[in-house]
C-alpha cells in the first residue's frame, strides 16, 4: 500500500511538474500531499503498535 501511495505522489509530483494551468497544479500537489501524510501515518500507526506491545 506504501508502494502504491508513493507512486501515486510521485505521479502527482510529475503532474504539477508539467501542468500548464492552475487546476492540474493544485491536483498535482495536492496528490503529492495526500501521498506523504499517508505514508507518515502508516509509520505512525506502525510504531504505535509497537509500542503497546
Amino acid at each position: 500500500m506504501g508502494i502504491l501511495t508513493g507512486l501515486l505522489g510521485l505521479a502527482g509530483l510529475l503532474m504539477a511538474g508539467a501542468a500548464r494551468d492552475f487546476g492540474i497544479l493544485a491536483f498535482g500537489l495536492a496528490l503529492a500531499l495526500y501521498a506523504v501524510l499517508f505514508c507518515w501515518w502508516m509509520v505512525k500507526t506502525a510504531y504505535d503498535e509497537i509500542e503497546q506491545e
